[in-house]
């Protein structure tokens, strides 16, 4: 066991380092994203001040030519090439980035070049491979064109050339100005004297030539002359509007990052690149670092779970002990007897179920307090296990019931068995200086392949003692005859089975009148129950059968759905909210499972938490009140009030009741009626109204049916009436009727 529970220890730790890495893949991740995005979106910020700057750059110079083309248009230099030398050269000063100004016909022939001064042999434009188209566009149209940058032998310069035909005043082109701009000067295209590291800007061409690239890694020959990348070409070619997209690309061999803007007035794309490594090794910088951190973080996890399982192995019997065991006596506890139960069946094997139920143990608890009881349990719990096998199961039930399991033995050795148990009751107990004395009722039943159910077999077991309790501190082994007794209580359960299909079940509610203005002010929703054979049932005898079965659960759901769907209607119909109480049995909550039951059904309502209550009563506490307080504290929370109805009928303490979650305190209806029997009933009803007052609790007074109880009930200051002196139970339509009366 102890080996096992450190392989389930270290796979916490497994699953928690998984679960910290994996976690750390989904930062890292994002963290590298969000890198990526920071690289992507500086990319993108320098691209645009590029463009910028381009179009800036080229307009500029557009705006050059037009002003200089008809400036030499005016003064006649198409046929007398000679009279705009000046012109050119002094714009050809002024404008740095220029390598010249040309002047040409519009076939094309070169009349004029700023930096030659011969004007023989200049070429023709439209000759030349490289600029005859880009002549041709220039020349019909009235914008700039830019031409494929090359090489121009004349000026021994790599440039980019830019043409633009001049009108003159009868509409026709006589012109076309050009000038080439040098890219291998700092002052060409861009403002940007110094790019930042890694960077890269070129400027490319629709046909797929660069028009412009800084910085130059390899010769202007290689960079201007050779064709741009096709596949790269057809990625970047995607992008063909003024917004910016990044994109990954292979440029000689290595990954780069992209942006990509297209610039639709000079049909060129704008790129501005980084190599991928270095964002990865910007990135990898900071992951060293977190990796670091977070291998250290494990380390420390895997010496804290090394010295957790030190401790765990010392606590882990105990821990085991008390999920098994039952706090005060010692002996298994309820859920361990169902998980032994359980395991028996499975494994086929026969045996005895022996339920136990001490005889007047209400009374000892009544009159010498819990203590004394709660030690006498303990004590029947030690002479228990002193008298039996250590082979038998022994568990207590809940209260002052216990539940033994026998192995299959004979039906005399059986009946030995009972007798030694009720043998262990006739030396009384001694309790301090209190001397008590107690007999058991012993039920007994036996477990064979043909009972199939933990039910059937306890409540088999149950039956018989009822039958032992005709006649206490005795045994009765259950038998077919038994059910001849107990033929009402197999009616009443078999009908109750079906009774919600069948529709049988209604609610009627009693009003919850204020006692300062005498208004209602909510309803308790009871229930009723009119059977095709039985008849008329009272909640008396149905309600015990349906908590010894566990139908109880499926009654209580019903009665919270049913009532809810009637009080939304007479809230419609009235136009008056007010607070709805349901009854909830002890059995509703008798298990970790049936509370998560109960607690889904509220939370799963459309009723407002707010309008909602909840009737415990003091039975409930019989067994684990730990559990039973920490779960209402729970209801608590969600904004559901909480009722403690008939106090002083049952288990509580005044210890207890200042421990739980309540908001009203409900007088049994027996001592209103009792009030004026003597003066000791008297001043009990105003001492509960007084405990009440004192730890702010509302308090209701059941059962209040003539005007004298109510007098006197208000002397004492009683907040909240029930009872047939204002209405009786009504059904969903009377309430209706009777709010309405009220009104």
């Amino acid at each position: 066991m102890s080996k096992l529970k450190e392989v389930n220890f270290w796979l916490v730790y497994i699953v928690v380092s998984v679960l910290i890495l994996t976690a750390a893949i989904f930062i890292f991740y994002y963290e590298w994203i969000i890198n990526k995005n920071k690289y992507a979106q500086n990319l993108t910020n320098f691209n645009k001040i590029s463009v910028q700057s381009t179009i800036s750059s080229f307009r500029n110079k557009e705006s050059t030519l037009k002003i200089l083309g008809e400036n030499l248009l005016e003064l006649d230099t198409l046929n007398n090439p000679e009279n705009g030398r000046k012109i050119i050269n002094d714009m050809k000063r002024v404008n740095k980035g220029v390598v010249a100004f040309g002047l040409a016909r519009y076939d094309g022939q070169l009349l004029l070049i700023s930096t030659i001064k011969s004007l023989e042999n200049l070429p023709n434009l439209m000759d030349n491979k490289l600029t005859g188209k880009s002549f041709a566009k220039a020349r019909d149209s009235q914008k700039m064109h830019l031409g494929r940058t090359y090489y121009m032998e004349e000026l021994g310069k790599w440039v980019i050339p830019i043409r633009m035909g001049i009108q003159d005043k009868t509409g026709k082109t006589p012109l076309v100005m050009t000038a080439g701009i040098d890219v291998d000067s700092d002052n060409s295209i861009l403002s940007i004297k110094e790019l930042p590291n890694n960077l890269k800007v070129q400027l490319l061409r629709d046909d797929g030539f660069l028009q412009f690239q800084m910085p130059i890694d390899s010769s202007l020959e290689d960079v201007y002359s050779k064709e741009y990348d096709f596949t790269k070409f057809k990625q970047v070619n995607k992008v063909k509007e003024f917004s910016s997209e990044v994109i990954t690309v292979k440029a000689n061999g290595k990954k780069c990052m992209m942006s990509v803007i297209y610039l639709d007035e000079y049909n060129l794309y704008s790129l501005v690149s980084i190599p991928y490594d270095v964002v990865t090794k910007d990135f990898n910088k900071k992951l060293i670092i977190a990796m670091t951190l977070l291998f250290i973080l494990l380390g420390i996890l895997y010496f804290l779970f090394s010295y957790s399982i030190k401790i765990q192995t010392r606590t882990r019997n105990e821990l085991k002990y008390i999920a098994n065991h039952d706090t005060l006596t010692g002996v298994y506890n309820r859920y361990s007897l169902n998980q032994e139960i359980t395991k028996r069946m499975q494994e086929g094997k026969n045996f005895y179920v022996f339920f136990l139920d001490l005889d007047n143990f209400k009374y000892i608890n009544d009159t010498y307090g819990h203590q004394v009881g709660d030690k006498l349990l303990k004590n029947v719990a030690r002479r228990l296990k002193a008298r039996l096998f250590k082979r038998d199961f022994i568990s207590r039930n809940s209260a002052d019931e216990f539940i033994v399991l026998i192995d299959e033995r004979s039906e005399e050795t059986v009946r030995t068995i009972a007798k030694k148990i009720l043998d262990i009751f006739t030396d009384n107990f001694k309790i301090g200086d209190i001397e008590l004395f107690t007999g058991v009722s012993i039920g007994i039943s036996r477990y064979n392949k043909s009972k199939t159910t933990t039910s059937e077999l306890l409540n088999q077991a149950d039956m018989a003692l009822y039958k032992a309790k005709e006649n206490k501190n005795s045994y009765v082994i259950f038998s077919k005859s038994i059910y001849g007794n107990t033929k009402e209580i197999v009616q009443i359960e078999t009908q109750l089975r079906k009774a919600i299909n069948d529709n049988e079940f209604s609610l009627v509610y009693q009003p919850k009148i204020n006692s300062k203005n005498h208004e209602i002010m909510g309803v308790e929703a009871l229930i009723r129950w009119n059977n095709k054979k039985l008849g008329f049932v009272s909640p008396e005898k149905f309600i015990k059968v349906a908590e010894k079965s566990g139908i109880i659960n499926e009654i209580g759901e019903f009665v919270i759905r049913k009532a809810q769907e009637d009080i939304f209607d007479v809230w419609e119909k009235t136009s008056k909210e007010f607070t709805l109480s349901v009854n909830v049995s002890p059995r509703q909550l008798a298990s970790i499972k049936e509370m998560n039951r109960f607690k889904k059904i509220i939370l799963n309502s459309s009723f407002p938490n707010d309008k909602f209550m909840i009737e415990i009563t003091e039975n409930i506490f019989v067994g684990d009140v730990k559990r039973i307080i920490l779960f209402l504290n729970t209801i608590k929370s969600y904004n559901v009030s909480i009722s403690l109805d008939d106090f002083g009928t049952g288990y509580s303490s005044l210890s207890i009741l200042s421990k739980l979650p309540i908001s009203e305190l409900k007088i049994d209806k027996s001592f209103i009626h009792n009030m004026f029997l003597n003066d000791e009933n008297m001043k009990l009803v105003k001492s509960i109204v007084n405990i009440g007052k004192d730890i702010n609790l509302k308090v209701v007074a059941e059962g209040v049916e003539e005007q004298k109880e109510l007098e006197l009930l208000e002397s004492f200051g009683c907040d909240i009436y029930q009872g047939y002196y204002f209405s009786k139970p009504l059904s969903k339509e009377e309430l209706i009727n009777f709010i309405k009366s009220k009104i």
